[in-house]
């Protein structure tokens, strides 16, 4: 069964044109660094020449995007991105080492590590090299902060099978938005456990089914489906704590994937870290975290790491 809408969301736009003007909503304020906050990363590309990029803080007792005019940006890169410096490394709910910054975002005289087509002010990035107690793969995506924080407790073991429960809890969600099977079989189905924290059992399983053509007819063309699920579970009863469902036209649905996660904040629960994007177009960064029994998107990141475009 094929669905022309994405059912992640659903947008009402009401237009009228014998409507008076509504004023634009004020600019939200731009982030506080002087008292120098914790500071969140991502680290990606190869393993051997690795980058880090600002996501956000914490602050306010909370994760926060980070909101700067260029004076800020330049502030951020000579607070964290000092040569020497270092960052705390962390994968899959591990803390495993350490990214030294070998050089960042601005040299003294004004030379820019990076520039970007038709961006006049690209977020600062910081060249790394990693010390890690874990092997990496070729290419990294990483989870990094500028101030330690420990990880999920490790030692009770994570279940071996992730694939039964996966797939009906997967299952249910597809049901429940009227995803018939037939849809579900040109997809990869992947499921794995993440020690999260939350929960009773201090653990959650993603489920997930992901287009590997981004399109029945071709990338980008015809129809595509993806879902994207977590759930913690009580004495083996799971509860669905976060559903992702993109169906319809390929180029008009979301897909989504875990990239990381990692407790960011010291609070014992881990944030999730995943990627959203549609065909063709740039990725966003989304940060979830965990309340009151469910997954909740705190805030995104384009990943086109322009801070302000040219006029």
């Amino acid at each position: 069964m094929r669905h022309t809408a994405v059912l992640a969301s659903i947008l009402t736009f009401i237009v009228g044109c014998d409507k008076p003007p509504v004023d634009a909503p004020p600019a939200e304020p731009l982030t506080d660094l002087s008292a120098s906050p914790v500071v969140l990363f991502q680290v990606f590309g190869s393993r051997d020449a690795p980058r880090a990029a600002p996501i956000g803080i914490v602050a306010n007792g909370g994760l926060l995007p980070l909101r700067l005019d260029e004076t800020g940006w330049r502030a951020l890169d000579s607070m964290v991105f000092t040569a020497g410096s270092e960052l705390s490394l962390y994968h899959q709910g591990r803390a495993i080492g350490t990214g030294a910054v070998q050089r960042g975002m601005w040299t003294a005289d004004g030379d820019a590590l990076y520039e970007l087509p038709g961006c006049r002010v690209a977020m600062p990035q910081a060249d790394l090299t990693l010390t890690s107690s874990v092997a990496l793969e070729e290419s990294v995506e990483l989870l990094a902060s500028n101030v330690p924080f420990a990880q999920p407790d490790e030692s009770k073991p994570l279940p071996r099978e992730p694939e039964a429960p996966g797939r009906t809890i997967v299952g249910a969600v597809a049901a429940e938005a009227k995803i018939g099977t037939e849809d579900l079989e040109m997809l990869d189905f992947h499921a794995r456990w993440l020690r999260t924290g939350a929960g009773a059992e201090g653990r959650t399983l993603l489920a997930t089914y992901i287009d590997p053509n981004a399109g029945d007819a071709g990338p980008g063309l015809g129809n595509t489906t993806n879902i994207f699920t977590l759930a913690e579970d009580s004495a083996g009863v799971f509860n669905t704590s976060f559903g992702h469902v993109g169906s319809g036209e390929a180029r008009t649905v979301e897909s989504m994937r875990l990239v990381n996660h990692a407790d960011l904040d010291g609070d014992g629960v881990a944030e999730i870290l995943a990627e959203a994007w549609y065909y063709g177009k740039t990725p966003d960064l989304v940060l979830l975290t965990y309340r009151e029994g469910r997954w909740h998107q705190t805030f995104r990141v384009p990943m086109d790491w322009c801070a302000q475009k040219r006029q």
